[in-house]
């Protein structure tokens, strides 16, 4: 993991370097607009423990506000800006702290309860702060006509996480429907980081992103990892 992070920070300080040697703001052809881009994705968790069933789709979304700085006359541009990102991992188990191993094992709903229990909702949430960095070549066309397509990564500090469920009333063992959430998940990792790609046209662009980072500390298992598919769209 850590040398995903190394690495990750090479990349940033030499499009740093990069950019200083090479950004020309007078060319006013290659001007960016893309300030503000909606992910719409689904992770495809890996790593997934065997106690654990987890659905096809677990539904995101990324919100970021971006500045464009193009280099030179070229039809490079370095994009890089601040966002809010949030990720969903729905499964039929819930983390819980073995007592025995210190580490975090997934507990079948069905087995924590001791019945089968009618539910819609059991996921896990994990919401972050993220600042993109991106090098982006598009072709000189109208906008909403140009060809688009960039790679780089992602950074994000990961402020706030819960459990949710809704169905039965597994308290009161009735028929009635509740919603559980549990904040500050055990063992969760603070930082994210990953390596994105976008390709597309006009305001449309298919995404990707992959994570180097697990969902849970080291030795704290199991080392979850997300791999994000999706849209996204640049309205303005």
């Amino acid at each position: 993991m850590k040398s995903h992070l190394v690495l990750i920070v090479l990349i940033i300080f030499t499009l740093k370097g990069f950019s200083q040697d090479t950004i020309s703001l007078t060319s006013k052809k290659n001007k960016g607009h893309d300030f503000f881009m909606v992910d719409l994705f689904t992770d495809i968790w890996q790593d997934v423990p065997d106690e654990a069933d987890n659905r096809v789709i677990n539904q995101g979304v990324n919100v970021y506000f971006m500045l464009n700085l193009p280099i030179g006359k070229t039809n490079f541009s370095l994009n890089s800006g601040i966002g809010v990102g949030s990720h969903n991992f729905y499964s039929d188990a819930d983390p819980e702290i073995n007592q025995l191993t210190g580490r975090t094992d997934f507990i079948k709903l069905k087995n924590k309860y001791k019945e089968d229990i009618d539910y819609n909702v059991n996921k896990i949430n994990i919401t972050s702060i993220d600042i993109p960095f991106e090098i982006k070549f598009k072709t000189r066309a109208d906008r909403n006509k140009r060809f688009k397509a960039s790679i780089g990564c992602k950074l994000g500090y990961n402020f706030s996480n819960h459990t949710k469920y809704r169905g039965e009333d597994v308290i009161e063992g009735t028929k009635d429907v509740i919603t559980l959430k549990k904040s500050n998940i055990k063992y969760l990792n603070t930082l994210n980081y990953g390596i994105t790609a976008r390709i597309g046209y006009g305001m449309y662009n298919l995404m990707a992103y992959y994570s180097f980072s697990k969902l849970f500390e080291k030795d704290k298992e199991p080392q979850m990892y997300p791999i994000s598919i999706g849209i996204s769209i640049t309205p303005f």
